[in-house]
């Protein structure tokens, strides 16, 4: 992991993103409520699971745990079609709006509080995988492919392609993706969503 925070912290970051977006929920347990009725989140958990087997746990739990891990990776992959795993680097606060559809190659790199809709591709499941900044917001449907950079800040619309870099804070739609303005991701993820690194 390349954020210097532990895969724990990552996941506490992860949770308090949809803690965020559920302000009806209130009460001690919501961030057990939350974790239990999003299945976006068990994903992510898995993931950030995987990281603190592969790359933080001692090898005695990592030889122990490693089966269980695996079938749980799979079975989870099956249940809510989200396909991460723990070679992929990603910044604490990642968050996905929907579960299905979603596919990341293991070589992608991914910044802080990034946000995926449903049907999201990023990258190709052979060759150079794309590098995303900080607060990039992606829309259902969208593909991004290639050894792209994309900006911080960066809005990519739905359905789009992508397999130029774009610069930050670029807002960029249609295949392939052509930057409309420099608007970028303020609107769509909240400040407050931006500090919980």
């Amino acid at each position: 992991m390349t954020t210097g925070l532990t895969a724990r912290q990552c996941w506490r970051a992860d949770v308090d993103r949809f803690r965020a977006d559920r302000p009806e929920m209130k009460g001690p347990l919501k961030r057990f409520r939350i974790i239990l009725l999003t299945e976006s989140l068990w994903a992510i958990g898995v993931y950030r699971f995987g990281q603190y087997l592969y790359f933080e746990a001692p090898s005695a739990v990592r030889t122990l745990l490693w089966i269980p891990y695996e079938i749980a990776h799979k079975v989870l992959e099956l249940i809510v079609d989200i396909h991460l795993w723990p070679d992929t680097r990603i910044g604490p606060g990642l968050y996905i709006a929907h579960y299905g559809g979603i596919w990341i190659n293991p070589r992608a790199t991914l910044g802080s509080n990034c946000n995926l809709a449903h049907g999201v591709t990023i990258g190709a499941p052979i060759g150079d995988a794309p590098v995303l900044g900080d607060r990039v917001f992606i829309g259902a449907g969208a593909v991004i492919t290639g050894r792209v950079r994309i900006g911080s800040g960066a809005v990519i619309g739905a359905n789009s392609l992508v397999v130029a870099n774009l610069p930050e804070n670029a807002v960029a739609i249609g295949v392939p993706a052509r930057v409309l303005s420099y608007t970028g991701s303020a609107k769509l993820i909240p400040s407050s969503q931006k500090a919980q690194n």
